[in-house]
């Protein structure tokens, strides 16, 4: 078939057990920089479990979602609280995947809890597949907020 004609080799889709197994490959693997419109990966968590709440993810009267988050970074992930960027989308999970996108730092906030991190404001932008797709290099999307 000659040289031009060949088919290009798919790269393998890697796909995880959990959100969790899929943030903790981020944290080692991954790009992890913490900047301003730069989207990140990050688990939900179940915020009864951390705070103590009476559910895992509160839903406003408005429709948005506020959830506690674990991102992605070098030493294995920091917490944020955040909401959805909209009402649409699915009803968040502890174990989601979701694609987190930090606005802006308040140093005020990130001092009653210990990891200057957890000052970072931001917004779910997606729902997103725990896998790795090293053919399209982005995040396969389940549902947008």
């Amino acid at each position: 078939m000659g040289w031009f004609g060949r088919k290009k080799n798919k790269l393998p889709i890697f796909r995880f057990k959990s959100g969790e197994d899929f943030i903790d490959y981020h944290c080692s693997y991954m790009n992890t920089r913490l900047q301003p419109g730069s989207p990140l990966a990050a688990v939900v968590l179940d915020a009864r479990e951390k705070f103590g709440t009476s559910v895992a993810v509160k839903i406003e009267d408005s429709g948005l979602q506020t959830a506690l988050l674990r991102v992605a970074s070098t030493d294995g992930g920091f917490t944020v609280m955040a909401q959805t960027a909209s009402d649409n989308g699915d009803k968040l999970q502890p174990g989601d995947s979701v694609a987190w996108i930090p606005s802006m730092h308040l140093p005020e906030i990130a001092k009653s809890a210990g990891d200057d991190r957890f000052g970072w404001m931001g917004f779910i932008v997606a729902k997103i597949a725990p896998e790795i797709d090293e053919n399209s290099k982005e995040m396969k999307v389940l549902s947008r907020y």
